[in-house]
């Protein structure tokens, strides 16, 4: 056991070193004392923030430990600075101060001149003389404290603004009132119902976009009517091919502003401002606007309002074209995936509805709304398996801006089944020929057509003959004449088509695909490959007047003459017939030889 003496020897160090490391804290420094709040801080993420002198510095903070901090802006060096409060808001540890460098320094007080977006901005101190102009291009101090104590530092480099340029893009007139921010233009352009184009229909919406810098701080300050009324900035359309002795059509920009034709859409993080125009109820002076119009369009920005040392122009042409639509070359036929096809000027992206309809006993309407493309072109699908062949329909397909084309077609026969369901089929074996003919097995077409022979030989594939037209239903050992005859061993292929418009004359080629299509399973043609060995005719037959080759019972070819013995050897596909001498002589002499031989072992 511990002594009670060891026990008070124990307990008055105990006390001595309690007594002394509060005599040490005691000692420390203030700032020492007070290290516990260095988790309390705020960080810039990064070392350099750049933005065009005019336009918004977006200056990102974050914050540990704290929900406030203060960032300073500048120093007396530049003749400007500013202290900022900011809180955290949100919670999310985050702020993103924003500061108008165009209205920096020029106000009695800096409240306009930042803002935090989610978050919140406190307090704003300037503690320099209000300025002449807008902030100038130079490098500006940041530094961002925690309770008065600095914990990071960083620097706003302000550039000289750049001088950008004009590209024409255009939308659905129905988009106008649907894009009216930045983010509205971003999902319309990757929707693909904003696109590029020196052509604007008359009553779409005509898109400029200006690549130009140095304009957000006042754009975020003032509306585009204000700017233009006060000079500050101007936006023109003016014709550039008016008539003989007429003056140019002119926007007129204060009435068109009034009535909403006019939206102005800046997009500061990307140097980009919008101005679209609604051509349907824009006012243009000297005339409306009329398909073939040209026009110069043009951004101007007043040098001195302190954009830049002079005046500065961003133009483009654009030409206004009718709004029209047409239809293409129709073939329907009875099946699945059968497709209505047209083009139009109307911007890409709108929408064009298109009606299949019958009026008959057994009428029926049919609508499918499709979007046109951006090469102006549209397609709408539709499922026909279920409507008879030979049925007359009226296709109308109807767009925006009183844009309509209407047409009448006739349903053809299903291209890979009958009505008996039967399906389209062609068989054929590898053969010897003499390159004239191909020699096709069975050949099914449930509405009649076609067989196109093709030919390849290690080449590209080319067309060597065409049958004559074929009923509906199965036919056997068809023989297909070939046009451009074969001189060497080729692949062969066999395919079958319709003959869509029923004149029994294979129109294919002089159609350009768009009548006689190949008969389709599953979006397939329906077709056959054999190789076809070309031999010499004499060789293959008689010399006789009357000899004449025919496929024998088993499919083998022999040469019969006109007394109807037969001369020839048997051939299997793909093998060639040669005649020869015979066998007699070649057995006379074996039968010489071995007599010889017995003779000899005899003796």
């Amino acid at each position: 056991m511990t002594s009670p003496r060891r026990r008070r020897i124990g307990a008055a160090l105990v006390a001595l070193v309690v007594l002394a490391t509060v005599a040490g804290v005691m000692a420390l420094p203030t700032s020492a004392q007070n290290a516990g709040n260095a988790t309390e801080t705020a960080t810039f993420n990064r070392s350099t923030v750049a933005e065009h002198r005019g336009d918004i510095a977006a200056i990102p903070v974050t914050l540990a430990g704290t929900t406030s901090a203060t960032v300073t802006v500048g120093s007396g060096a530049v003749n400007y600075a500013t202290n900022v409060t900011v809180n955290d808001t949100d919670g999310d540890g985050q702020v993103t101060l924003r500061m108008n460098t165009y209205l920096a320094g020029t106000g009695e007080n800096e409240s306009e001149v930042y803002r935090a977006g989610n978050d919140t901005v406190t307090e704003t101190n300037r503690t320099t003389e209000p300025l002449d102009a807008p902030l100038e291009v130079s490098t500006y101090n940041l530094s961002v404290a925690v309770d008065g104590r600095e914990t990071d530092t960083a620097s706003l480099e302000l550039m000289g603004r750049t001088d950008g340029d004009l590209a024409t893009w255009t939308a659905p007139a129905a988009s106008f009132d649907n894009i009216t921010t930045a983010r509205d233009v971003a999902t319309a352009v990757n929707a693909g119902r904003v696109t590029t184009t020196d052509s604007v229909a008359n009553g779409d919406v005509a898109v400029n976009q200006f690549r130009v810098s140095g304009v957000y701080g006042v754009l975020a300050a003032s509306n585009f009517s204000t700017l233009v009324e006060t000079g500050t900035l101007d936006f023109s359309m003016v014709q550039t091919n008016p008539e003989t002795n007429r003056p140019p059509k002119r926007l007129d920009l204060a009435r068109s502003l009034e009535n909403d034709s006019i939206r102005v859409i800046p997009d500061g993080g990307n140097d980009v401002l919008y101005v679209n125009v609604n051509t349907t109820t824009a006012v243009f002076e000297n005339g409306s606007l009329a398909a073939g119009d040209e026009f110069e369009t043009a951004l101007t920005l007043n040098g001195s309002e302190g954009f830049a040392g002079d005046d500065r122009t961003v133009s483009a042409n654009v030409t206004v074209v009718g709004a029209e639509l047409g239809l293409g070359a129709l073939s329907l036929s009875a099946d699945t995936n059968q497709t209505v096809r047209g083009t139009t000027s109307v911007a890409p992206g709108s929408e064009v509805t298109v009606r299949l309809q019958r009026n008959a006993s057994d009428s029926f309407v049919k609508t499918n709304t499709t979007r046109v493309k951006p090469n102006g072109s549209f397609a709408a699908t539709f499922n026909l398996s279920q409507v008879g062949a030979r049925t007359p329909v009226m296709v109308e397909a109807t767009g925006p801006l009183n844009t309509s084309d209407s047409t009448s077609t006739i349903v053809r026969a299903s291209q890979s089944t009958d009505s008996a369901g039967g399906t389209a089929a062609v068989s054929l074996a590898d053969q010897t020929t003499g390159g004239e003919t191909i020699r096709l097995d069975s050949v099914t077409l449930p509405a009649g057509g076609f067989v196109v022979v093709n030919a390849s030989n290690g080449t590209a594939e080319r067309l060597v003959g065409v049958s004559s037209y074929l009923e509906n239903g199965t036919s056997r050992n068809v023989t297909v004449q070939l046009d451009q005859p074969l001189d060497d061993d080729a692949r062969v292929r066999a395919v079958v088509h319709t003959d869509s418009n029923e004149n029994q004359v294979y129109d294919f080629a002089s159609a350009n695909g768009t009548q006689d299509r190949p008969y389709t399973v599953d979006g397939t043609p329906v077709a056959a490959s054999a190789r076809a060995t070309v031999v010499e005719t004499t060789q293959r037959a008689d010399t006789g007047a009357n000899a004449s080759t025919a496929p024998n019972a088993t499919g083998t070819l022999v040469a019969t003459t006109a007394g109807g013995d037969k001369e020839g050897t048997t051939m299997g596909a793909g093998t060639t017939d040669e005649t020869g001498p015979g066998l007699g002589p070649v057995v006379a002499v074996l039968a010489v030889l071995v007599a010889g031989l017995v003779a000899w072992r005899v003796r």
